[in-house]
């Protein structure tokens, strides 16, 4: 299928409905936000692992590519053979495919433009930093991402990193909202919601995060 269907409110409107079949969630918000949460991580790891690797990454221009779906609506792929040399043509196809995105699933959502914005930050800061530890290096991962976010500019936020022990972990700006979900939660488990959120989520309390990522 045409990747500019990415942009198509109907298109989305189908996506979110998916996710909500997926979660058994009727909060069109946390649909959104979930299906965006993956499809942003899709977009954004092989432009990383392209650039990191050998200078050149997969043209992100919506115009230019064909995409696919998983048998639950999430993006699987997009699929191009044009091609962006460096991160500063890198950056510019990737702030427009992202700007053209966020808008659109933003209206047909209702989930707010920054919290979409923070959720590309996050996907581009965790696909960069995992390119990076393939190749042996963490450290030129996390800097990639740092250039790519600067590069962007706003409203995109810069991604930020710490270091628990011997590992480098990306610290979140958002939250995919998944403890929201009722089929995460399901039971009468009050500390449930609590278990469902991601490792490294911030709506924790800092020494609860700090404690899980330390447990990896």
């Amino acid at each position: 299928m045409r990747a500019t269907l990415l942009t198509d409110a109907d298109w989305l409107d189908a996506r979110i409905a998916d996710t909500g079949r997926r979660w058994t969630c009727r909060d069109r918000r946390v649909n959104g936000t979930l299906w965006w949460y993956s499809a942003s991580s899709t977009l954004l790891a092989p432009a990383t692992t392209g650039l990191l690797r050998a200078g050149v990454a997969p043209d992100p221009a919506l115009a230019h590519a064909t995409a696919t779906l998983r048998p639950d609506g999430y993006l699987d792929a997009l699929h191009t053979e044009a091609t962006v040399r460096g991160p500063e043509q890198l950056a510019a196809g990737l702030r427009d495919t992202l700007e053209a995105i966020i808008a659109a699933l933003a209206q047909a959502s209702g989930a707010g433009v920054p919290a979409l914005w923070a959720i590309a930050a996050d996907s581009l800061g965790n696909r960069a930093l995992d390119a990076g530890a393939g190749l042996g290096s963490p450290a030129a991962g996390s800097a990639l991402a740092v250039r790519l976010a600067e590069l962007i500019g706003p409203p995109l936020p810069v991604p930020r990193f710490v270091d628990v022990g011997p590992r480098r972990f990306l610290r979140r700006t958002s939250c995919c909202l998944i403890y929201r979900a009722p089929a995460a939660v399901a039971g009468a488990d009050p500390g449930a919601a609590d278990r469902a959120k991601c490792v490294s989520c911030p709506h924790q309390r800092p020494e609860v995060r700090a404690a899980r990522l330390a447990g990896l």
